[in-house]
């Protein structure tokens, strides 16, 4: 027997119409979604199983005016994670997240952070069990965040001490 394949790819405008067949309705509550997509401000991955797009995943890099140190940090907003209901239950979801929170890394972004209504419980579990935290409750929405910067975005550092060393010479 012929085991099924994931593919997960960067979407691009072309993907369009097939994005909007296969979640239409959640889709729609994103706002601006069409122009914004068409203009490059969403970052989306499409999942297709046996060449089937069968889900999506729309996130946006929001920018933030600099006046303080955590303004500068870059972080991203999941907006959507959707796999048509005909094909869940095949590691779908838990690949496009993969593979977003991969891209993410390699792109330094420090935070991912996704709202979700309070009553959304399996969405609230799939991520609490890709390592998501609770950060804050507003209302009836729940905030989760991966935090993908363990070094606080430090990739190379010197000692106090060499730097001291440097400067009395």
């Amino acid at each position: 027997m012929e085991s099924k394949k994931i593919i997960i790819k960067s979407a691009v405008s072309e993907n369009l119409f097939d994005i909007e067949i296969c979640a239409k309705e959640f889709i729609d509550l994103i706002d601006g979604f069409k122009e914004n997509f068409i203009n490059g401000l969403f970052f989306v991955l499409t999942a297709y199983y046996d060449s089937i797009l069968a889900g999506v995943l729309v996130a946006e890099k929001k920018i933030r005016q600099i006046d303080s140190l955590e303004k500068i940090i870059p972080n991203i907003y999941l907006n959507l994670i959707y796999v048509n209901k005909k094909f869940r239950n095949n590691q779908i979801g838990k690949n496009l997240l993969d593979s977003f929170i991969k891209i993410q890394k390699q792109n330094e972004i420090a935070s991912i952070y996704i709202k979700l209504p309070q009553k959304y419980q399996k969405g609230i579990n799939f991520l609490k069990k890709n390592n998501f935290q609770q950060v804050e409750k507003i209302q009836n929405n729940i905030i989760l965040e991966l935090n993908l910067w363990n070094d606080y975005g430090i990739v190379d550092c010197q000692t106090i001490e060499e730097d001291l060393n440097d400067l009395l010479s």
